[in-house]
């Protein structure tokens, strides 16, 4: 048996693994691509953005963040409209997420999403949420 450690993952350690997991799931689903985008503010500070890829058909966004004080003036809505318009470009049909009860099921489901399934509760007195929006 090899000798291996289990370790805290720090950025480095997380992209590697996000780069392992896409590699594999190349060889099933060739067409990939990454949907990923970020806001950067006139001092070049990240304020914003989301992780997200393309498997085929199928968009995912893993994750959207604002800077707290940036939120409520459309910023979101805004990196989610372009992050649909660049997975529809790429061949996308829908797009998929989730989200906890205490960040935004509102605001996605305000902008078309669909809930198809909850785990109620999740974290504490949280629901966990999941959407899906066609984007045909």
């Amino acid at each position: 048996m090899n000798d291996y450690k289990i370790v805290s993952a720090g950025e480095l350690e997380v992209q590697a693994i996000h780069t392992g997991l896409r590699s594999y799931n190349r060889r099933f689903v060739p067409d990939m691509e990454d949907l990923s985008l970020a806001v950067i503010n006139e001092a070049g500070q990240v304020i914003g953005g989301c992780d997200a890829f393309r498997m085929g058909e199928l968009a995912m966004l893993d994750v959207l963040w604002i800077a707290e004080e940036h939120r409520g003036a459309g910023l979101g809505g805004y990196i989610l409209h372009q992050l649909e318009e660049k997975a529809l470009r790429q061949g996308a049909k829908r797009l998929e997420l989730n989200t906890f009860g205490f960040q935004a099921p509102g605001f996605y489901e305000k902008l078309g999403y669909r809930r198809f399934g909850a785990i109620e509760p999740a974290v504490g007195t949280y629901g966990h949420y999941f959407y899906v929006k066609d984007l045909t």
